[in-house]
């Protein structure tokens, strides 16, 4: 989803800043973006299992290289407390992938101060017992 959108976006606005989120429990791709290389870190252990691939396609990361100015990895529990504003605020009910771009934000606010962002939010791929745990405050 980060190279088609990211490369939507740098056609309508070079200038635009694309930054693909990964789990950190399942960072295959953003080590390999890193790397410039495919790199297997093993098996993933997240969440976010829409987004919890361990093998990266060449051809894909080729891609990703070319549009992606940035690739970030974050943790479970901003996951979950993305998902967990997500429904507060905005009453969405969101799969932990969905999640990812949010869960940036938290962790990271001041590399965005001041700038126009933007994230996709797609999926509900959730089970409603998983959900409600999920986003429970400890």
């Amino acid at each position: 989803m980060a190279t088609g959108i990211g490369y939507a976006l740098k056609c309508r606005r070079p200038d635009v800043d694309v930054v693909s989120v990964q789990p950190r429990n399942a960072p295959a791709m953003t080590l390999s973006y890193r790397a410039g290389r495919v790199v297997d870190p093993g098996a993933p252990n997240t969440i976010a299992d829409g987004v919890a691939g361990r093998y990266v396609i060449p051809e894909v990361l080729d891609d990703l290289l070319d549009v992606a100015d940035d690739a970030l990895l974050v943790s479970e529990e901003s996951i979950k407390e993305a998902m967990r504003l997500l429904y507060l605020h905005s009453g969405l009910v969101v799969e932990p992938a969905a999640a990812l771009g949010v869960a940036a934000l938290l962790e990271g606010p001041g590399r965005y101060a001041g700038k126009t962002v933007a994230t996709v939010l797609c999926g509900s791929n959730v089970a409603p017992k998983d959900f409600e745990t999920w986003i429970k405050k400890s």
